[in-house]
């Protein structure tokens, strides 16, 4: 057998990092996206909503609300499945709480934390709206995670 198809051993010890790197990556990444003004923001989703709207012969300005709802979902679905593994890693909580419970009520806080921070964001404005779609992205993902995790066992 070719030594470079060889499977390569990963220590727990080694995962746990993984997780709690991908956890600040996420959360990095999404306070960056947060932090740009509303001009620079819009320029940036602009590319997808033209692509989106052209495909489906649909109003841009509808498209953009669209996409950006679905990059909010997206972005906390990706950190619900990895505060779910850092947390389960970690299991540093108290009062033997759930992980999964535990993931998603950071997720939402951080979610919160995140609205407030674009309320002083040029062009701007923090919405509950979002902080709910966050949330539910979140979930979306702590769910995936124990779905996995139930076809696996």
């Amino acid at each position: 057998m070719d030594q470079s198809l060889r499977k390569v051993k990963i220590s727990s010890q080694q995962m746990k990092a993984f997780h709690i790197l991908l956890t600040i990556m996420i959360m990095v990444f999404i306070f960056i996206q947060s932090a740009l003004p509303a001009d620079l923001s819009e320029v940036e989703s602009g590319v997808i909503v033209k692509v989106i709207s052209g495909l489906l012969g649909t109003n841009p300005e509808r498209t953009s609300f669209a996409v950006r709802k679905c990059a909010h979902f997206t972005e906390y679905l990706c950190l619900g499945i990895s505060l779910s593994w850092t947390v389960r890693d970690l299991a540093v909580l108290p009062y033997r709480v759930p992980f999964y419970l535990s993931s998603w009520i950071i997720g939402t806080v951080y979610a919160a934390t995140d609205e407030l921070h674009q309320a002083f964001v040029p062009g701007r404005s923090c919405e509950l709206r979002d902080v709910v779609i966050d949330s539910v992205g979140v979930a979306a993902g702590v769910l995936i995670l124990l779905i996995v995790n139930k076809v696996r066992k």
